[in-house]
């Protein structure tokens, strides 16, 4: 909205419009649909000071800038434990959601410990949201929300928790700006070199009987996980090849 905001500020100002308008714009209450930003483009467009075109490109820009916004409202159960699952499954339907009664056959003794399978593979999704810090109690995680330039900028450290690296093969986590999607790929060996993996519980366990199961977590910047990073359209390629390495120092 800052970018929007600029922009709108900067047409006001070079266009003929009465200062008095542009106060009322800026003072009244936004009221839905009503909203301060529409009013101003409104009056721009019936000044002349814009055209229909240059409305539809503000409205592209700032669509294209946060389309990924409304994953920063939803609640951090839902996000969490929901939408990274979701978002990879409509991905790559090759992959098959883990569940008690899908696992029956592949992995009976199934208790919930990772989220997907495939081609005999556990693999473990997770999400973080990339935000700003938040500088007054009552200022909301979507006022917060990064760009992706702007979370590389502040070295934002993305957290990803709950991690058990005894119970999958390989970790499928997801960086969410808001207009910005970010994929890495590492094994549990991988996960456990970073040197990046800290306790969480003291132990856990997931349903595997006499089985203490070490549970934790990391902060890791951009620059940190980059030797993990992969495209979105070579996710399955790079877990293939991951899986294929794992297996050849498992021989």
């Amino acid at each position: 909205m800052k970018e929007l905001h600029q922009e709108l500020e900067r047409l006001l100002r070079h266009s003929n419009g009465e200062e008095a308008i542009f106060k009322a714009i800026k003072e009244e209450p936004s009221v839905f649909p009503f909203s301060r930003e529409g009013r101003a483009m409104a009056y721009l467009l019936s000044i002349n000071a814009i055209t229909y075109e240059t409305y539809l490109q503000l409205f592209h820009d700032y669509t294209k800038r946060n389309q990924y916004l409304s994953l920063f409202e939803m609640a951090p159960r839902t996000f969490g434990e929901t939408w990274g699952e979701k978002h990879i499954l409509a991905l790559f339907p090759q992959f098959m959601k883990a569940t008690k009664e899908n696992m029956a056959s592949f992995y009976p003794n199934f208790d919930g410990e990772f989220d997907l399978w495939w081609n005999g593979l556990r693999i473990e999704v997770k999400a973080c949201r990339a935000n700003a810090p938040s500088t007054k109690q009552s200022q909301s995680l979507i006022s917060r929300a990064y760009l992706h330039h702007e979370a590389l900028k502040a070295g934002f450290k993305y957290h990803f928790q709950q991690l058990k690296p005894s119970c999958c093969d390989i970790f499928l986590w997801i960086g969410v700006c808001r207009d910005e999607l970010l994929y890495w790929v590492l094994t549990s060996q991988e996960l456990e070199h970073t040197g990046k993996l800290g306790s969480q519980h003291r132990t856990e366990h997931t349903g595997i009987e006499d089985f203490a199961v070490f549970e934790g977590q990391v902060f890791m910047t951009e620059e940190e996980l980059n030797p993990f990073l992969v495209k979105e359209q070579e996710i399955l390629q790079v877990i293939q090849s991951k899986a294929n390495a794992l297996g050849e120092i498992q021989k």
